[in-house]
């Protein structure tokens, strides 16, 4: 192992934190177990290599792998690894996901974020939704985790425009009316890497077009999970800026009659697209499904090797 690599005392600290101690529940199948191996991979990235920068950088899959070695009560998961991790892809995969579509005020643009890494795709805002919460709340929470700007005031639940790509619901709310001078922060670290207002007449709307899609400088552009909301977008728009005009319209003629009293508004409802069909992950082995989780073992190695 190189000296760079997490020492044992960085791996007994991420084990102790995330994993050992949480309520048993939480310990109660593979899946939720690797959602704590995530959550310490997070902790590894953002806070442990900000710390010490000669840490490398490690794929979730390598960092699992790490754990497992390094835990003796997961030392049972080593040998099906592959398999786990697959199935706990293709689980996360089915856990739907919401956020927003932020416009301006003349709803000709929209606000997509960018990943940390220099070379990250560009998408909207949004993110998985978390037990117990609505579409709603979920998409409040990502919105401002990702740029800082908290929507709950603004969000209306009928504009919306909703998928299901593979097994996995997304839903997107539309708010439309935000500042092009926000200033936006992320509230969480080591995920957002850029903002950027684009144009939604130029957005590509289908993943061929994503694929020669090039920016202004003519380098390529890369989105993650645009192309499939921009044809339902576009059509939001144009009927809200319909909507717009004929309230505009009645104003004018109201204001030209006295005697005409009421406002009526035509609120428009994005409507769900088809399902798009992409290819399952494969199933993976099943020798693993009945795995135990060894507390005791974990708490008693960790106990001899403090003490030593």
């Amino acid at each position: 192992m190189s000296a760079n690599m997490p020492n044992a005392n960085l791996l007994d600290d991420l084990c102790t934190r995330f994993i050992l101690n949480v309520p048993a529940e939480e310990l109660q199948s593979v899946e939720k177990l690797m959602f704590l191996v995530e959550q310490a991979h997070w902790f590894y990235e953002d806070f442990c290599r900000d710390r010490d920068p000669s840490l490398p950088s490690l794929s979730l899959k390598a960092f699992a792998g790490m754990i497992f070695r390094h835990c003796p009560g997961l030392a049972p998961l080593q040998n099906d690894k592959q398999a786990i991790f697959a199935q706990f892809s293709a689980y996360k995969q089915a856990v739907p996901v919401m956020g927003a579509i932020l416009l301006n005020a003349a709803m000709d643009k929209c606000l997509l974020v960018r990943g940390f890494k220099e070379h990250a795709s560009w998408g909207f805002p949004r993110g998985k939704l978390a037990k117990d919460e609505t579409d709603v709340e979920c998409a409040v929470r990502e919105v401002k985790e990702e740029t800082g700007l908290d929507i709950a005031e603004l969000i209306l639940e009928d504009d919306r425009i909703e998928r299901h790509i593979k097994q996995q619901r997304s839903k997107l709310f539309i708010v439309a009316g935000i500042e092009e001078t926000t200033q936006f922060q992320p509230q969480v670290r080591g995920e957002i890497g850029g903002f950027a207002w684009h144009y939604v007449a130029h957005l590509p709307a289908s993943e061929e077009a994503s694929m020669h899609y090039n920016n202004t400088e003519g380098a390529r552009h890369r989105f993650f999970q645009v192309a499939p909301y921009v044809s339902q977008l576009r059509q939001f728009v144009k009927r809200r800026k319909a909507q717009q005009q004929r309230g505009k319209k009645k104003k004018e003629k109201d204001r030209a009659q006295p005697s005409a009293v009421g406002e009526a508004e035509i609120c428009g409802h994005a409507q769900p697209a088809e399902t798009q069909s992409i290819e399952m992950v494969k199933e993976p082995g099943q020798s693993w499904l009945n795995f135990t989780f060894d507390r005791a073992a974990i708490m008693q190695s960790l106990a001899m090797r403090l003490s030593a």
